[in-house]
């Protein structure tokens, strides 16, 4: 049969391709953005259902460089709108972090082209990734979702905030299976849920078994979730801690003036003592609410110590501390009535820029100026729960480290049976970083199974039970009380079980990670299936 295809038709099979791959491209920027969505501060946690099947469309289609390329802009559509709020630090930065962010999504879609060539043979054409046999659209699909999950732990120690999980911080039934995989088991959920909808829309035969198979972990997930919410609370184990809440509301004061400093102790002690007539057992501080150190040895110091040894109530605060030993360190310091430190836990993860330098002596001094703080504050050295009283032990994260999942399963494996965030999010007075900041601290209770007391200077003071919900607050009664932005002082009440069960994602900490790894590579094993012309 003679050959048709003339250089008139080449040209237009060219640009119905060129349009195709300018189309896909746009779909992936749109759906980077509407993952941006499903984060604060418009909560949309619906879309997150519908921003990854461009990706894995993206894994099957296209060169490598194409692929990288989707991945990419995917990326762009996602973290310069969720990071929009570094913009409060510098105009810049969210476009210069964008471009670093978005390399992930493009390692995926660059990985995932391999996992289909494995999967499939070889480069599919767009019409035949509609052909793929449902036993072969079932493998590659699982395995991409597996692949992005892997991903993503990837930027856990980098770069952790807002992952995938966090989108359902407003759908506590969803969260409960983190009590059993962590975080990234309830990122695995979304990306099944996404990889189900792909097979729906391209699987020509059996879409319904395809997509039926992918969702069967996420329906495990609801019901699991249902019945975990559904459990009568235990009696006869708890104890009561009743703890003042002191949120200052006062600006940025990264280097104060002596004004400063003896008005921001004033207002913290003026609204401590106004609590102190609901007879709290502990009166709480948020991170950093005096600008120096508790221990200075100049006047401001003294006035700094005598304000809360005036208050003759126990206190958690999160101050500056200078001692011989260690520097000067970001820490959570427990005191008696009498002002004296019983307690003390210095911050672990320390934020790069913010408390510290990254190579500083790489660096030219100009260039560092403009980040510098003056000194780089000294790392923690152990992560331990401080001893509230006999029957209460916190772990206390200090800000940024509520979001880290390793250092909260390490204070619930050492004891803990609260845990406690002590946060500072006056960097950012109008942005939605405080709320996302709230967003992804907790999954931290649902991961250890504890409840959380988080004091903040501008927002998020409240507690958050151990089923990830907020459930309680300080100052009036808004329609999103959590996120109060004023100067306000409460009281809240946590029940909390004297000893509680260790959980397994804090037993077996990673062990999802793990044993993803271990399927994928199981996968990989398998030979390919061609696809037939």
């Amino acid at each position: 049969m003679k050959n048709t295809a003339g250089p008139e038709n080449k040209i237009c099979t060219s640009r119905r391709k060129a349009i195709r791959d300018l189309l896909l491209i746009f779909i992936c920027l749109v759906s980077g953005m509407l993952y941006a969505s499903a984060l604060p501060p418009l909560n949309w946690n619906w879309a997150i259902l519908f921003v990854l099947p461009v990706l894995f469309y993206c894994g099957l289609y296209g060169r490598w460089y194409f692929r990288l390329l989707c991945g990419w802009v995917w990326g762009l559509g996602w973290s310069l709108f969720a990071y929009r709020f570094l913009r409060e630090i510098h105009p810049a930065v969210p476009w210069l972090l964008a471009p670093v962010i978005s390399l992930w999504p493009a390692l995926f879609t660059l990985l995932a082209g391999f996992w289909a060539r494995r999967c499939c043979g070889g480069q599919l054409s767009a019409e035949k990734i509609s052909a793929l046999p449902p036993g072969t659209m079932l493998r590659y699909l699982s395995g991409a979702a597996v692949l992005f999950t892997l991903t993503e732990w990837s930027r856990y120690y980098l770069f952790v905030w807002n992952d995938l999980s966090v989108t359902l911080w407003q759908v506590p039934v969803l969260m409960q299976i983190a009590r059993l995989t962590g975080r990234y088991g309830v990122s695995l959920l979304i990306t099944l849920a996404n990889a189900a909808l792909f097979a729906l829309i391209f699987c020509r035969k059996r879409r319904w078994m395809v997509s039926g198979i992918l969702l069967l972990y996420p329906l495990a997930a609801v019901i699991y979730g249902t019945a975990v919410m559904n459990i009568p609370e235990k009696s006869g184990d708890n104890v009561i801690w009743r703890c003042a809440l002191i949120q200052g509301n006062l600006p940025e004061q990264r280097i104060a003036s002596a004004q400063e400093v003896v008005n921001s102790i004033r207002v913290y002690t003026q609204l401590s003592h106004r609590m102190k007539q609901f007879s709290p057992q502990t009166i709480i501080w948020p991170e950093c609410a005096v600008p120096i150190p508790l221990r200075e040895q100049y006047q401001l110091g003294e006035i700094y110590r005598y304000a809360v040894k005036s208050l003759k109530t126990q206190m958690l605060i999160g101050s500056l501390d200078i001692t011989a030993d260690d520097g000067i360190t970001n820490s959570a310091l427990l005191l008696s009535p009498d002002g004296e430190i019983t307690g003390r836990y210095d911050k672990f993860h320390r934020v790069p820029y913010g408390e510290y330098v990254p190579f500083r002596e790489l660096l030219p001094e100009s260039w560092i100026e403009k980040f510098d703080m003056g000194r780089d504050l000294t790392a923690g050295k152990e992560i331990r729960p401080l001893d509230i009283t006999g029957d209460i032990r916190s772990g206390t994260a200090v800000c940024y480290e509520g979001v880290f999942s390793y250092l909260s399963a390490a204070f619930a494996r050492k004891g803990a049976n609260v845990l406690t965030v002590l946060s500072n999010d006056v960097w950012y007075p109008q942005s939605s970083e405080p709320e996302q900041h709230l967003a992804n601290a907790v999954m931290r209770c649902v991961e250890t199974g504890l409840p959380m007391v988080r004091c903040g200077n501008n927002g998020g003071s409240g507690v958050v039970n151990k089923y990830g919900v907020f459930t309680s607050y300080i100052g009036s009664a808004a329609r999103r009380p959590e996120l109060l932005r004023e100067q306000a002082a409460g009281i809240v009440e946590v029940k909390l079980e004297r000893h509680p069960e260790v959980t397994p994602a804090v037993f077996m900490e990673n062990w999802i990670i793990y044993l993803l790894m271990i399927l994928l590579g199981t996968g990989i094993l398998f030979p390919a299936v061609p696809v037939k012309k």
